[in-house]
């Protein structure tokens, strides 16, 4: 709550003192009021200070006259009153005009009135304005720390600053997405069709938020716009949660008037400075969730088993109610991105809101790089769609053009065993990339084969049978070699074959035969064909390693 030129005028008016220039000047604050009549008096003005005066150091001097308003202009001084009939007829003209031009108040004052007795009213105004403004401060503060020490949360936090300034009030995370808001039932002189217009707009992201956090980190003060809702116009004012230089996001109140602008702003600030310690205190226990839950899969899944006693730690632990275990490990492209920490940490976020919501038994840790899971339910997983799926599905919302690969392990039915879960997602991760390039989701079917041909003697066995046969069908013609490729993946059928090869069904009926008669090659013998699909496997895999 400022004191304005336009106070001062009401201040004083029935004493003859009025504005005679610098209209668009009337909401100037006014910090202090000072007398001026000594040539150097321009050392020592303020921003803010209302300078009283006799101009008897420029009284005949236009050049000075014109400096005069230009310096204290750019100072910032709220403006400039002259006491004329004393040494000045009337305000001069370079005066007026300089001081239209610039915005600068000018204040015509009274010969009757001494400059100390203009300059004392509007001091002890400015004190009474200060003093309460200082008693509402201390108020907003024990209000706040009394809801800060409840630690009911950021909804009770957002709850009290809409209350205690009567103004709709929201909260939104770093990329303007709301967190909480709330809205007051009622407010003097607004109906309930605009209290919805509120809502709404509290409810929706920031559209202009990295504009706003650019604003917001060029200034210590609330940030305060203009905000047009059916024709008509609101302050919307914004100021940051800020902790140990890290911002969690920021805090934007609607206020109706700027009748207490600055109580509000008040308000919102230390709003924002206990919303920071609830944020800071989130993390620290969202932080400890994550160590903690590093700790256990440690333990679990890749730690010597021998050196703990794993019933001992777990005592009380979720997940000693879960019957189902699953594996999975997700996997960012570095590649394609140099911020992997923080993409992790979002993709951890939402791998833990996933879970939380379908299998809240389940572990999220993060490990080399790597999001591990560890999905635990009581009963059987949903396997339509599979919740890899869906989560990779989340994952392309969020970073469209960013490669995630996902590997999902054998379900267990004893924590015990979840230890081999883990070291199949790894296979599949490690092998989906190899086979279906990054940026997939594989099951341990689909590269179960591919992981028997990775046992050498296995792997050397089937090429000794079937490399000649391959080979001979490479120097024949590329086209068969494709061919029965993709007819033995067909399981044999002729119509989904030629589909799948854009060709005719008698062009696929001849490519057949001459594939017969160059390797003779028995279709009918399934354990050989079997092999040879195998084989086909193994050179998809060996060339996926070159």
């Amino acid at each position: 709550m400022y004191l304005l030129i336009k106070d001062v005028l009401q201040l004083f008016q029935n004493k003859s003192i009025s504005l005679v220039a610098g209209f668009a000047g009337l909401d100037n604050i006014v910090s202090s009021a000072n007398i001026m009549d000594a040539p150097d008096i321009l050392n020592w003005v303020k921003p803010g200070d209302l300078i009283l005066t006799t101009a008897y150091i420029v009284k005949d001097n236009p050049v000075l006259q014109e400096r005069l308003i230009r310096e204290l202009s750019t100072i910032g001084a709220a403006g400039l009153g002259i006491k004329t009939k004393r040494f000045l007829p009337e305000i001069p003209p370079i005066i007026k005009k300089t001081a239209e031009k610039l915005n600068f108040p000018i204040l015509d004052l009274p010969l009757d009135l001494s400059l100390s007795e203009i300059m004392n009213p509007i001091i002890s105004s400015i004190a009474d304005k200060q003093s309460y403004v200082l008693h509402r401060t201390i108020e907003i503060q024990k209000t706040l720390n009394r809801v800060a020490i409840q630690g009911e949360g950021l909804r009770s936090i957002i709850t009290c600053l809409s209350t205690l300034t009567q103004c709709p009030a929201g909260c939104y995370d770093v990329n303007g997405a709301p967190l909480v808001h709330w809205v007051p039932e009622k407010l003097p002189g607004i109906d309930n069709n605009i209290l919805k217009k509120f809502d709404t707009f509290l409810k929706q992201k920031v559209t202009n938020n990295d504009s706003l956090q650019d604003l917001l980190a060029q200034t210590k003060s609330p940030c305060t716009q203009n905000l047009l809702i059916e024709n008509n116009f609101y302050f919307i004012t914004s100021f940051p949660v800020m902790s140990d230089n890290e911002s969690f996001g920021h805090i934007s109140i609607i206020q109706i008037t700027d009748t207490f602008l600055d109580i509000n702003c008040i308000a919102l600030e230390q709003t924002c400075i206990v919303a920071a310690l609830d944020f800071a205190k989130q993390k620290a226990i969202i932080q400890s969730r994550r160590i903690y839950s590093r700790d256990i899969l440690e333990y679990i899944l890749i730690d010597d088993p021998s050196k703990y006693n794993l019933d001992e730690i777990l005592s009380g632990s979720r997940l000693k109610k879960a019957k189902f275990f699953e594996c999975w490990i997700i996997q960012v492209d570095e590649r394609e991105t140099v911020n992997v920490p923080v993409i992790l940490t979002r993709l951890y976020k939402a791998t833990q809101q996933l879970l939380t919501s379908t299998n809240p038994l389940s572990i999220v840790s993060e490990r080399a790089g790597k999001i591990i899971v560890l999905a635990a339910s009581t009963n059987e997983f949903i396997k339509d769609p599979h919740l890899g799926i869906t989560l990779h599905n989340i994952f392309h919302n969020i970073y469209p053009s960013l490669k995630i690969s996902i590997g999902v392990g054998t379900i267990a039915t004893e924590l015990s065993n979840a230890r081999q879960s883990y070291h199949n997602a790894l296979t599949c991760l490690r092998i989906g990339q190899q086979i279906k390039g990054t940026g997939q989701v594989t099951f341990p079917y689909e590269v179960a084969c591919y992981s028997i041909l990775e046992n050498y003697d296995s792997a050397a066995l089937v090429s000794q049978i079937f490399d000649s046969i391959i080979q001979k069908l490479e120097n024949s013609d590329a086209d068969l070699l494709k061919t029965l490729e993709k007819y033995l993946e067909c399981d044999k059928r002729l119509t989904e074959t030629s589909n799948e090869l854009y060709i005719h069904r008698n062009t696929l009926s001849n490519r057949l035969e001459r594939i017969a008669d160059i390797v003779s090659l028995d279709f009918n013998n399934k354990e050989l064909v079997f092999c040879l699909r195998l084989a086909l496997r193994q050179r998809k895999f060996n060339k996926s390693h070159d």
